[in-house]
């Protein structure tokens, strides 16, 4: 293989590459059904999450994280789970699809959310 052959087949493994970790990270089946992105919550009041996930192959099952910490993980594909107050101001809410090991895919979804 000459220089020039092993240079495009590189390019195009990278392409590949980077096409589909788009498609995985951009994926709408990991998503929340409430709350919806920006709502703002009481001071005091508890957040019913609720959520519908289709895994890719190699999916599990979930985990939700409240500002990147692992709070819970979800065993359904559509359920609900809930969010005790959180301090004021803004707060971020990830869904991610993990394997049986409980490592990521690669396919998740975040909101942020406000208590006053």
């Amino acid at each position: 293989m000459g220089k020039k052959t092993i240079q495009t087949s590189l390019s195009l493994a990278t392409l590949s590459m980077a096409i589909w970790a788009a498609n995985v990270t951009a994926d709408p089946n990991v998503k929340f059904i409430t709350p919806a992105d920006g709502d703002v919550f009481n001071a005091g009041e508890s957040v019913v999450v609720k959520y519908a996930i289709k895994p890719n192959p190699g999916g599990d099952h979930s985990h939700i994280y409240v500002n990147n910490k692992e709070t819970g993980v979800l065993r359904r594909r559509k359920g609900k789970t809930t969010i005790d107050p959180l301090p004021a101001g803004e707060h971020s809410l990830c869904l991610k699809v993990v394997n049986k090991g409980h490592a990521s895919i690669g396919q998740s979804t975040c909101i942020k959310v406000s208590w006053k």
